[in-house]
């Protein structure tokens, strides 16, 4: 039935330019962006990771195909992360890639690194060592024992093969003269921190020096922060009480600077800061909870972010999205690994015997948290151990993430 049009006798065969617009702009406000851009079109992500996702091991060693440096961004202690990186070793072994750079040790000990990995029995002692000289408050096992996976590659080569390296990235720290929040803000006592200087620069100079510059490839294991490329990490706040994106350079901005899409960072899945900050009461679900939503009983599996519909995700309920309004996923990554669902996930465990006596005033000393560190020289071995088991209860951690 032809409808009533008032002061029209008919309706045209065919509509005018501008009624299409029209047309168009109600039809964009009515119904909103629908695009696979949320939980309204769980479907089309589900298809695409159907036919694009592989398992976590595949889709990193996939990613060398055309890029030299992949990083690899992890929460921390999270159990089965340095599990996965270990599990990686004689993957990257066989398919040629001989470097994995880590951030838990130091670039000055790397003849140290190069002696355990090339002996002819593993000297667990010595990774340990390896460990506490990066940083005494990181003693766990699962950490560790990325060196004895690097060993034990070694150990299977035949004589006069190419050799894997494990790449000690950081720079020395040193907390012994921070012994109250004051003291930070002492430009000469900050000084003495990083001697050698930021971690990110050293990292990134290290990599340029054992990798790049002698044309060969590497992956990097690293706290996510450190592994952005183009992400800005949001610090400050402006005058309307935004957070405003960061201009520190980071590990990951100083290596993309220098070979640009030659590298590629994968997020590993963990939450994300809420809209209040980086305290883990406000942690919540990454990308708004649509990808917990989304790969909920789905197995093991890495999918590109960038160029892919995941890619436009927002982060609504998160920092990032405070700091950006026009956040899409592929701004802080370009690609994503899912284990299981957050609540499965466990902590590292810290290494049996990591204090003693004889180290326990040095490892008191090189407690970050200066918050008040004087009040601390009585702590017990047993009462150190602790603090590192409690940074690592991931589920505690994890209980409140909404």
């Amino acid at each position: 039935m032809r409808p009533f049009l008032p002061g029209s006798a008919r309706i045209p065969a065919r509509p005018s330019l501008c009624v299409v617009l029209v047309l168009a702009f109600v039809l964009l406000v009515c119904c909103g962006d629908q695009s696979p851009s949320g939980r309204d079109r769980p479907d089309m992500l589900r298809v695409w990771l159907g036919k694009h996702g592989r398992a976590p091991e595949e889709y990193i060693l996939s990613k060398f195909a055309d890029h030299d440096v992949v990083f690899l961004g992890e929460y921390h202690r999270i159990r089965h992360d340095p599990v996965l990186v270990q599990n990686l070793v004689p993957l990257l072994d066989r398919a040629g890639i001989r470097n994995l750079g880590i951030e838990f040790a130091l670039a000055s000990d790397q003849r140290l690194i190069d002696s355990l990995l090339a002996a002819p029995a593993y000297d667990e002692g010595l990774a340990c060592r390896i460990f506490w000289d990066q940083w005494p408050m990181w003693g766990y096992q699962e950490y560790v024992d990325i060196l004895r996976a690097g060993w034990d590659v070694n150990h299977r080569h035949a004589p006069g093969t190419p050799r894997f390296r494990v790449l000690g990235l950081n720079s020395r720290a040193d907390w012994s003269r921070v012994w109250k929040p004051e003291d930070l803000a002492d430009p000469e006592i900050r000084k003495t921190v990083r001697p050698e200087g930021s971690s990110d620069s050293i990292m990134a100079l290290t990599i340029e020096r054992e990798v790049l510059a002698r044309g060969e490839k590497a992956l990097i294991y690293s706290g996510i922060y450190h592994a952005f490329t183009r992400f800005r990490q949001p610090g400050d706040l402006d005058s309307t009480g935004r957070p405003k994106p960061s201009s520190f350079a980071r590990m990951g901005h100083r290596i993309h600077e220098r070979i640009g899409d030659r590298c590629w960072v994968i997020a590993l899945h963990a939450p994300w800061p809420g809209t209040k900050g980086y305290e883990d009461q406000n942690a919540v679900r990454p990308l708004d909870g649509v990808l917990d939503s989304l790969l909920a009983g789905h197995a093991r599996v890495g999918f590109d972010v960038a160029g892919s519909p995941f890619g436009a995700l927002p982060a609504r309920t998160s920092y990032w999205g405070r700091a950006y309004p026009d956040f899409r996923a592929d701004m802080y990554c370009d690609g994503w690994i899912y284990e299981k669902p957050l609540r499965d996930y466990l902590g590292v465990r810290v290494v049996p015997g990591w204090f003693d006596e004889r180290n326990r005033l040095e490892a008191i000393a090189q407690i970050a948290n200066p918050d008040p560190r004087a009040k601390r020289r009585t702590l017990t071995v047993e009462q150190l151990t602790e603090m590192l088991a409690y940074d690592a209860d991931i589920p505690r951690r994890f209980a409140r993430v909404r």
